[in-house]
Protein backbone atom coordinates (compact mmCIF):
# COMPACT_ATOMS: atom_id res chain seq x y z
CA UNK A 1 0.00 0.00 0.00
CA UNK A 2 2.92 2.31 0.63
CA UNK A 3 4.31 1.99 -2.68
CA UNK A 4 1.35 2.94 -4.78
CA UNK A 5 -1.49 3.56 -2.48
CA UNK A 6 -3.55 0.40 -3.88
CA UNK A 7 -3.32 -3.29 -4.19
CA UNK A 8 -4.60 -6.51 -5.25
CA UNK A 9 -6.42 -8.79 -2.96
CA UNK A 10 -7.44 -12.75 -3.89
CA UNK A 11 -10.04 -13.28 -1.38
CA UNK A 12 -10.86 -16.79 -0.68
CA UNK A 13 -13.81 -16.09 1.51
CA UNK A 14 -15.06 -14.73 -1.84
CA UNK A 15 -17.08 -17.64 -3.28
CA UNK A 16 -17.77 -17.82 -7.20
CA UNK A 17 -21.28 -17.79 -6.81
CA UNK A 18 -21.57 -14.69 -4.81
CA UNK A 19 -18.98 -12.76 -6.95
CA UNK A 20 -20.69 -14.04 -9.93
CA UNK A 21 -24.42 -13.17 -8.25
CA UNK A 22 -23.58 -9.44 -7.40
CA UNK A 23 -22.82 -8.65 -10.65
CA UNK A 24 -25.87 -10.38 -12.02
CA UNK A 25 -27.85 -8.06 -9.54
CA UNK A 26 -26.44 -5.26 -10.88
CA UNK A 27 -27.58 -5.92 -14.57
CA UNK A 28 -31.26 -6.73 -13.20
CA UNK A 29 -30.88 -3.28 -10.98
CA UNK A 30 -29.86 -1.14 -13.95
CA UNK A 31 -32.55 -2.47 -16.43
CA UNK A 32 -35.10 -0.43 -14.06
CA UNK A 33 -36.38 2.68 -15.91
CA UNK A 34 -34.09 5.51 -15.25
CA UNK A 35 -37.28 7.71 -13.41
CA UNK A 36 -37.11 4.55 -10.77
CA UNK A 37 -33.03 4.83 -10.28
CA UNK A 38 -33.72 8.46 -10.02
CA UNK A 39 -35.33 7.93 -6.76
CA UNK A 40 -32.03 6.68 -4.80
CA UNK A 41 -31.15 10.10 -3.67
CA UNK A 42 -28.72 10.91 -1.06
CA UNK A 43 -27.29 14.84 0.30
CA UNK A 44 -23.86 13.45 0.70
CA UNK A 45 -21.70 13.84 -2.40
CA UNK A 46 -21.49 10.60 -4.63
CA UNK A 47 -23.81 8.52 -2.40
CA UNK A 48 -27.20 8.44 -4.32
CA UNK A 49 -27.72 8.28 -7.84
CA UNK A 50 -25.21 9.42 -10.51
CA UNK A 51 -26.20 9.00 -14.31
CA UNK A 52 -25.97 10.39 -18.04
CA UNK A 53 -24.22 13.40 -16.76
CA UNK A 54 -22.88 15.43 -19.77
CA UNK A 55 -19.20 15.37 -18.43
CA UNK A 56 -19.35 11.35 -17.85
CA UNK A 57 -22.12 10.06 -20.51
CA UNK A 58 -20.86 6.59 -20.36
CA UNK A 59 -21.35 6.44 -16.21
CA UNK A 60 -24.40 5.17 -14.43
CA UNK A 61 -23.99 4.43 -10.18
CA UNK A 62 -26.55 4.14 -7.19
CA UNK A 63 -25.19 3.91 -3.91
CA UNK A 64 -26.53 2.12 -0.78
CA UNK A 65 -25.11 4.27 1.86
CA UNK A 66 -24.97 1.41 5.20
CA UNK A 67 -24.71 -1.31 2.75
CA UNK A 68 -23.95 -3.82 5.81
CA UNK A 69 -26.90 -3.21 7.69
CA UNK A 70 -29.62 -5.34 6.43
CA UNK A 71 -32.17 -2.86 6.70
CA UNK A 72 -30.52 -0.42 4.67
CA UNK A 73 -30.70 -3.05 1.67
CA UNK A 74 -34.21 -3.68 2.51
CA UNK A 75 -35.00 0.06 2.07
CA UNK A 76 -32.77 0.30 -1.12
CA UNK A 77 -34.51 -2.83 -2.82
CA UNK A 78 -38.13 -1.53 -1.70
CA UNK A 79 -37.37 1.62 -3.40
CA UNK A 80 -36.28 -0.28 -6.52
CA UNK A 81 -38.90 -3.01 -6.45
CA UNK A 82 -41.64 -1.96 -4.54
CA UNK A 83 -43.30 -5.37 -5.19
CA UNK A 84 -40.12 -7.00 -3.58
CA UNK A 85 -36.66 -8.29 -4.53
CA UNK A 86 -35.62 -10.85 -1.61
CA UNK A 87 -33.07 -12.34 -3.93
CA UNK A 88 -31.60 -8.79 -4.99
CA UNK A 89 -31.55 -7.49 -1.29
CA UNK A 90 -29.81 -10.99 -0.02
CA UNK A 91 -26.80 -11.10 -2.76
CA UNK A 92 -26.27 -7.23 -2.14
CA UNK A 93 -25.90 -7.40 1.87
CA UNK A 94 -24.24 -10.49 1.93
CA UNK A 95 -21.71 -9.46 -0.47
CA UNK A 96 -21.18 -6.34 1.54
CA UNK A 97 -20.96 -7.66 4.74
CA UNK A 98 -17.94 -10.01 2.91
CA UNK A 99 -16.09 -7.51 1.87
CA UNK A 100 -16.53 -5.19 4.98
CA UNK A 101 -14.88 -8.17 6.89
CA UNK A 102 -11.76 -8.04 4.05
CA UNK A 103 -11.42 -4.27 4.85
CA UNK A 104 -11.40 -5.26 8.52
CA UNK A 105 -8.97 -7.90 8.05
CA UNK A 106 -6.55 -5.20 5.51
CA UNK A 107 -7.18 -2.61 8.46
CA UNK A 108 -5.57 -5.28 10.70
CA UNK A 109 -3.08 -5.92 9.48
CA UNK A 110 -1.87 -2.86 8.60
CA UNK A 111 -2.31 -1.52 12.14
CA UNK A 112 -0.05 -4.46 13.02
CA UNK A 113 2.43 -3.36 10.46
CA UNK A 114 2.90 -0.18 12.08
CA UNK A 115 2.96 -1.52 15.60
CA UNK A 116 0.26 0.31 16.47
CA UNK A 117 -1.81 -1.14 19.72
CA UNK A 118 -4.89 -3.80 18.43
CA UNK A 119 -7.40 -2.10 21.02
CA UNK A 120 -7.42 1.51 18.70
CA UNK A 121 -8.43 -1.64 16.34
CA UNK A 122 -11.48 -2.22 17.94
CA UNK A 123 -12.27 1.59 18.04
CA UNK A 124 -11.70 2.06 14.57
CA UNK A 125 -13.87 -0.68 13.40
CA UNK A 126 -16.45 0.21 15.55
CA UNK A 127 -16.23 4.11 14.09
CA UNK A 128 -16.52 2.38 10.64
CA UNK A 129 -19.58 3.06 8.17
CA UNK A 130 -19.74 1.40 4.82
CA UNK A 131 -21.15 2.70 1.39
CA UNK A 132 -21.92 0.36 -1.53
CA UNK A 133 -21.73 1.81 -5.29
CA UNK A 134 -22.80 -0.15 -7.31
CA UNK A 135 -21.85 0.56 -11.20
CA UNK A 136 -22.28 0.49 -14.78
CA UNK A 137 -20.20 1.51 -17.79
CA UNK A 138 -21.70 1.54 -21.39
CA UNK A 139 -19.97 3.16 -24.25
CA UNK A 140 -21.54 3.05 -27.32
CA UNK A 141 -19.10 3.48 -31.10
CA UNK A 142 -17.79 6.82 -31.20
CA UNK A 143 -18.04 8.15 -27.50
CA UNK A 144 -15.89 8.69 -25.14
CA UNK A 145 -14.17 6.45 -23.59
CA UNK A 146 -13.79 8.24 -20.21
CA UNK A 147 -15.93 6.26 -17.50
CA UNK A 148 -14.77 8.70 -14.70
CA UNK A 149 -12.27 10.95 -14.40
CA UNK A 150 -9.24 10.98 -12.66
CA UNK A 151 -9.64 11.59 -8.73
CA UNK A 152 -8.70 10.67 -5.12
CA UNK A 153 -10.76 8.90 -2.73
CA UNK A 154 -12.66 10.89 0.57
CA UNK A 155 -12.81 7.34 1.73
CA UNK A 156 -10.45 5.50 4.26
CA UNK A 157 -9.99 2.79 1.57
CA UNK A 158 -12.17 1.38 -1.19
CA UNK A 159 -12.72 -2.12 -2.54
CA UNK A 160 -13.64 -2.37 -5.69
CA UNK A 161 -14.62 -5.80 -7.73
CA UNK A 162 -15.44 -5.64 -11.32
CA UNK A 163 -16.99 -8.46 -14.39
CA UNK A 164 -14.57 -9.37 -17.33
CA UNK A 165 -14.56 -5.74 -18.56
CA UNK A 166 -11.49 -4.13 -17.43
CA UNK A 167 -11.41 -0.01 -17.26
CA UNK A 168 -9.72 0.67 -14.09
CA UNK A 169 -6.42 2.83 -13.66
CA UNK A 170 -4.09 3.74 -11.11
CA UNK A 171 -1.54 6.58 -11.54
CA UNK A 172 2.18 5.64 -11.05
CA UNK A 173 4.31 8.19 -8.87
CA UNK A 174 5.91 9.18 -12.61
CA UNK A 175 2.51 10.35 -13.71
CA UNK A 176 2.41 6.43 -15.88
CA UNK A 177 -0.86 5.17 -16.00
CA UNK A 178 -1.23 1.37 -15.69
CA UNK A 179 -4.67 -0.93 -16.23
CA UNK A 180 -5.26 -2.93 -13.04
CA UNK A 181 -5.89 -6.39 -14.46
CA UNK A 182 -7.07 -8.78 -12.03
CA UNK A 183 -5.67 -11.83 -11.88
CA UNK A 184 -8.42 -13.92 -10.41
CA UNK A 185 -12.53 -13.96 -10.58
CA UNK A 186 -12.37 -13.55 -6.82
CA UNK A 187 -10.07 -10.50 -7.10
CA UNK A 188 -10.09 -7.13 -5.34
CA UNK A 189 -9.13 -3.97 -5.73
CA UNK A 190 -7.79 -2.18 -2.59
CA UNK A 191 -7.83 1.62 -3.28
CA UNK A 192 -6.36 4.24 -0.60
CA UNK A 193 -8.36 7.27 0.20
CA UNK A 194 -7.11 10.38 1.28
CA UNK A 195 -8.70 9.68 5.06
CA UNK A 196 -5.90 7.07 5.20
CA UNK A 197 -3.26 9.32 4.07
CA UNK A 198 -4.31 11.59 6.85
CA UNK A 199 -4.26 8.90 9.22
CA UNK A 200 -1.11 7.27 8.13
CA UNK A 201 0.41 10.90 8.33
CA UNK A 202 1.49 10.57 4.92
CA UNK A 203 2.70 6.83 5.14
CA UNK A 204 0.08 5.59 2.49
CA UNK A 205 -0.25 8.13 -0.16
CA UNK A 206 -4.07 7.98 -1.53
CA UNK A 207 -4.16 6.71 -4.98
CA UNK A 208 -4.93 8.98 -8.01
CA UNK A 209 -7.56 6.42 -10.62
CA UNK A 210 -9.25 7.04 -13.58
CA UNK A 211 -11.53 4.42 -15.67
CA UNK A 212 -11.39 3.88 -19.07
CA UNK A 213 -13.21 1.88 -21.29
CA UNK A 214 -12.35 0.03 -24.29
CA UNK A 215 -14.78 -1.43 -26.87
CA UNK A 216 -18.69 -1.40 -26.21
CA UNK A 217 -18.71 -4.27 -23.93
CA UNK A 218 -20.72 -3.27 -20.95
CA UNK A 219 -18.71 -3.01 -17.56
CA UNK A 220 -20.17 -4.01 -14.08
CA UNK A 221 -18.13 -2.80 -11.14
CA UNK A 222 -18.86 -3.03 -7.37
CA UNK A 223 -17.69 -0.55 -4.80
CA UNK A 224 -17.59 -0.85 -1.33
CA UNK A 225 -16.17 2.79 0.64
CA UNK A 226 -15.46 2.90 4.13
CA UNK A 227 -15.95 6.26 6.23
CA UNK A 228 -15.32 6.89 9.59
CA UNK A 229 -17.13 8.55 11.91
CA UNK A 230 -14.68 9.45 15.30
CA UNK A 231 -12.57 11.91 14.66
CA UNK A 232 -9.73 11.06 12.07
CA UNK A 233 -6.49 11.85 13.54
CA UNK A 234 -2.67 10.01 13.35
CA UNK A 235 -1.68 7.46 15.92
CA UNK A 236 1.38 8.52 18.21
CA UNK A 237 2.91 5.37 16.64
CA UNK A 238 3.18 7.03 13.32
CA UNK A 239 3.93 10.50 14.48
CA UNK A 240 8.29 11.00 15.64
CA UNK A 241 11.16 13.49 14.90
CA UNK A 242 11.52 12.06 11.05
CA UNK A 243 7.84 12.18 10.48
CA UNK A 244 5.91 15.38 12.11
CA UNK A 245 2.58 15.36 11.92
CA UNK A 246 1.30 17.21 8.80
CA UNK A 247 -2.45 17.01 9.60
CA UNK A 248 -4.86 18.19 12.22
CA UNK A 249 -7.89 16.04 13.46
CA UNK A 250 -10.43 16.20 11.63
CA UNK A 251 -14.16 14.36 10.59
CA UNK A 252 -14.24 12.40 7.46
CA UNK A 253 -17.62 14.40 6.64
CA UNK A 254 -16.57 17.67 6.94
CA UNK A 255 -13.92 16.89 4.28
CA UNK A 256 -16.40 15.52 2.15
CA UNK A 257 -18.51 19.35 2.93
CA UNK A 258 -15.55 20.98 2.27
CA UNK A 259 -14.58 18.58 -1.11
CA UNK A 260 -18.49 19.84 -2.49
CA UNK A 261 -17.63 23.19 -1.34
CA UNK A 262 -14.58 24.02 -2.90
CA UNK A 263 -13.93 21.06 -6.30
CA UNK A 264 -14.33 22.21 -9.76
CA UNK A 265 -13.32 20.82 -13.10
CA UNK A 266 -9.78 22.12 -12.82
CA UNK A 267 -9.23 20.81 -9.68
CA UNK A 268 -9.08 17.55 -10.45
CA UNK A 269 -5.55 17.32 -9.24
CA UNK A 270 -5.89 18.84 -5.96
CA UNK A 271 -5.33 16.79 -2.85
CA UNK A 272 -8.03 18.48 -1.13
CA UNK A 273 -7.02 16.86 2.22
CA UNK A 274 -4.27 18.93 2.61
CA UNK A 275 -6.07 22.43 1.61
CA UNK A 276 -8.36 21.08 4.50
CA UNK A 277 -6.45 20.19 7.05
CA UNK A 278 -2.73 19.85 6.46
CA UNK A 279 -1.03 21.51 9.14
CA UNK A 280 1.02 23.93 6.86
CA UNK A 281 -2.47 25.69 7.08
CA UNK A 282 -1.84 26.49 11.21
Amino acid sequence: MEGYGCMEVVYDKSSEELSSSVLEALEELFELPQETKMKNVNPKPAHGYMGRLSVLPIHEGLGIEYATDREACEEFTKLMWPEGNPHFCEVVHSYAVMVAQLQKLVVRMLLESYGIRTDKYDAHSDSTTYLMRLLKYRRSKGETNLGFKGHTDKSFVSILHQNQVNGLEVRLNDGEWVYYQPSSSSSFAVIAGDVIMAWSNDRIKSCYHRVMVEGEEVRYAVGLFSFLTAIVEAPEELVDEDHPLLYKPFYNQDLLDFYVKNNSQNKGDTNMVKAYCGTSML
